[in-house]
């Protein structure tokens, strides 16, 4: 190994001048002043480096090019590394150590900058399959996971629409959510929340006030969900005056059928074509179900036998209901043809059961001069037992409403022919408002013998 010189006072000059002769691999210089700095010089370059001992062992360490490194800067990193030797620490671990420190403090800040450019639709994403993933898990009750309907409520308030419509040219509109969706989850402040809402509230108040309840969960599931958590503010919606901006839930005015209205309903819909929908609209009527609830109903869940109609509730923590089958809804149905495991069958439907009877409802409803949907059928119900003063609790649990006072929540579960005697009252007492006289319970079940 060539030595050069050997110790030298370093100066600018020198180290500039300082080159490996011809003929040979490297050349070395030390500096006298700051033990252990040296320079090595080679045919392409001159480096400064470091040269010492450490637990009885050399130790040599680059420091850099002179080409980068100014003589003083060399030289303070020269008694650096001393420093570190004399107190028995290793300058390569320590280097290793900032190199770690320093990729970690890179990928932090990346990881930042990530989050901070997140939208939205990202973290709805991740909310959504998160609730698919909790509607697979058969140990979850339902009331305590998502069921199908609830899952598509959502998915059409983020729906980007732009789609053709079923029944008409014009395409669908965007989901109430899309314009929070673009957003970056940073930006969605208290005053950005409150110029959506009462944007959205102009055109369509109800899906505004839907999607500010959806919304209001998701935010509050960000906050408890890494990442998100890190971004989201967790009190946004405790905002006192972001509620003021949201539309209150109000049912339709009028949306209901009156007493002296039965006759012209029952008339018109009883001449729809179609025995079908017919049959429909009067079971929604004298069940007071949600109309989903009724289309799902399968022949299995019709006990002719003992009139019970078991009804496939979104509410109840099993699942579903047992209601009486009171005697002219079983002369209904037992007309009904036998095409598929649907009670309310229809051929032409691609999954074989009725799927939209509103055009056919409200065509009977102009008929008959009256305006009434078909969620107003419901609320006919309810509103129409009050002429028997029949229990609120009865009507409750036969229509399928969560009880409301402690009673009827924990004690009051009343059996099925406590609930059939109010039950054949009231249709009694609504198709004689019709000028319809109902079957007795004993001949619907001679006709339904007769179907068999």
């Amino acid at each position: 190994m060539t030595q050069g010189k050997g110790r030298q006072n370093f100066t600018i000059g020198l180290v500039s001048n300082f080159k490996c002769p011809a003929g040979k691999h490297q050349a070395y210089l030390w500096d006298s002043r700051v033990p252990g700095l040296g320079l090595r010089a080679t045919a392409g370059a001159t480096s400064y480096i470091f040269n010492s001992r450490l637990r009885g062992r050399g130790l040599r360490l680059t420091i850099g090019s002179t080409k980068h490194w100014t003589l003083a800067a060399a030289q303070a990193e020269a008694r650096r590394l001393a420093g570190l030797i004399d107190a028995g620490i290793d300058p390569r671990q320590e280097a290793a150590a900032q190199a770690a420190q320093a990729e970690a403090e890179r990928l932090e800040a990346a990881a930042v900058e990530q989050r901070e450019a997140m939208l939205v639709r990202e973290a709805w994403g991740a909310y959504i399959s998160h609730q698919k993933a909790r509607m697979a898990m058969p140990h979850v009750q339902r009331g305590k996971k998502w069921g199908d309907r609830h899952l598509l409520d959502h998915e059409r308030l983020a729906q980007p629409g732009g789609q053709p419509r079923k029944r008409s040219p014009k395409l669908t509109r965007p989901g109430p959510l899309v314009p929070l969706l673009d957003m970056r989850l940073k930006d969605v402040t208290p005053e950005a929340l409150r110029a959506w809402v009462a944007a959205e509230a102009e055109t369509r108040p109800n899906g505004a006030r839907q999607a500010f309840e959806a919304f209001r969960a998701f935010w509050r599931w960000c906050g408890k969900t890494a990442p998100y958590s890190a971004i989201v503010d967790a009190a946004l919606f405790d905002d006192p005056a972001l509620r003021d901006f949201v539309p209150a839930r109000r049912a339709k005015k009028g949306d209901a059928l009156q007493r002296e209205q039965l006759a012209a309903w029952f008339a018109a819909v009883r001449g729809i074509g179609n025995p079908v929908i017919s049959a429909y609209l009067q079971a929604l009527l004298l069940t007071g179900a949600r109309k989903n609830e009724l289309l799902g109903l399968r022949w299995q869940d019709v006990d002719f036998r003992w009139r019970s109609l078991t009804i496939h509730d979104k509410v109840a923590a099993d699942g579903f209901r047992v209601i009486p089958l009171t005697p002219w809804i079983a002369k209904l149905i037992a007309a009904l043809p036998r095409r598929n495991e649907w009670v309310f069958s229809s051929p032409a439907a691609a999954d074989g059961r009725l799927q939209d009877p509103s055009i056919a409802h409200a065509q009977a409803c102009a008929v008959a001069g009256l305006k009434v949907s078909l969620h107003g059928l419901r609320r006919s119900f309810a509103s129409l037992a009050e002429w028997q003063e029949i229990p609120a609790g009865t009507t409750a649990q036969i229509m399928g409403h969560a009880p409301s006072a402690t009673a009827e929540r924990h004690y009051k579960r009343r059996p099925l022919d406590l609930l059939r005697v109010h039950h054949d009252a009231l249709e009694k007492w609504i198709l004689a408002q019709a000028g319809i006289e109902q079957p007795a319970a004993d001949g619907a079940l001679a006709l339904v013998s007769s179907v068999k």
